[in-house]
């Protein structure tokens, strides 16, 4: 016995096997592709690809069981189990949280603790088509400013002017020595995915930081980084590589001055774009510093 269900405004244009192993995650990926193969999966009554893009109000027949959206008593035991989050901005299209330090973007373990976890008990989200997604990547111990897409159509665009380099990411951080006024860092950086660990490297992706120093803290600074690009702990790297690594960072510097990469998410600034909604153009929406980030805080420049 199958199930038939009709293509939401979230999952338009959305591919097949994508929309497939999203609703049904327990489904292993090769019997999903099998499916659609053999034509058990059928769009609109037709036979269709793995990578045909739906339409909302098209009909989609799946071999599989229709499954059970998430019951209540389980979302009220996650609401209780998890602290509400630190919001800075929200609307229908995308909610703007301040992710504290030591907390992942996405679960490393079913039913796990993560920023994403959080926001879907919050929200007491029963759908399974769809799921409200982060657009960026911080580390486990990176604070700041973080967009959850709360529709399938801001998801889309957001992440394309995330590609596109529109929205623009600034960061703040606290490094070892003194920095000069201003600087650029254009070096190519290269991720070893089994060490976890990222590299300068000539034949690595193009990765391109701009910083200006706010305050002199001692043997520190206070900088303000704007990352051109967005590639996987550029940030840290790159302030390693001009010989000022983030204060309390122990993979890419000493490790030294704190109990964690005293790197924050500072400000996010959404581009003048006629695909956002008019509110969100131009919105500057900024995080404010944590704890262990405020005794090196002064009026900027």
């Amino acid at each position: 016995m199958g199930a038939e269900f009709k293509i939401s405004a979230d999952n338009d244009g959305r591919r097949v096997d994508r929309l497939l192993r999203t609703k049904w995650r327990e489904i292993p990926l090769g019997a999903i592709m099998r499916a659609i193969r053999t034509g058990d999966v059928r769009l609109d009554g037709r036979k269709t690809r793995p990578d045909a893009r739906l339409a909302e109000g098209q009909t989609l027949y799946v071999p599989w069981e229709r499954r059970e959206e998430a019951p209540a008593e389980k979302l009220r035991k996650a609401q209780k189990k998890f602290p509400p989050l630190d919001t800075l901005y929200k609307d229908d299209f995308l909610w703007i949280v301040n992710k504290p330090a030591g907390l992942l973007v996405q679960p490393d373990e079913k039913g796990g603790d993560s920023l994403v976890a959080r926001a879907l008990a919050e929200l007491g989200w029963e759908r399974s088509d769809y799921r409200p997604a982060a657009l960026q990547r911080l580390d486990r111990n990176t604070s700041g400013a973080v967009i959850i897409a709360l529709a399938g159509a801001a998801q889309r665009r957001l992440a394309e002017l995330m590609r596109e380099r529109k929205i623009k990411k600034i960061y703040h951080a606290v490094v070892e020595g003194l920095t000069e006024e201003l600087g650029r860092i254009d070096v190519p950086l290269k991720k070893d995915a089994a060490a976890n660990r990222v590299s300068p490297d000539k034949e690595g992706r193009e990765a391109i930081t701009l910083y200006r120093r706010l305050a002199e803290c001692g043997t520190k600074s206070l900088v303000e980084l704007l990352l051109v690009t967005g590639r996987p702990h550029q940030a840290r790297v790159h302030l390693a590589s001009i010989g000022h690594p983030v204060v309390g960072d122990s993979k890419y510097g000493s490790g030294r001055g704190a109990r964690r990469p005293l790197l924050h998410a500072r400000e996010l600034i959404f581009p003048d774009d006629a695909g956002l909604p008019e509110k969100l153009r131009g919105l500057s929406v900024l995080a404010p510093l944590p704890e262990d980030m405020k005794e090196y805080e002064r009026e900027e420049k």
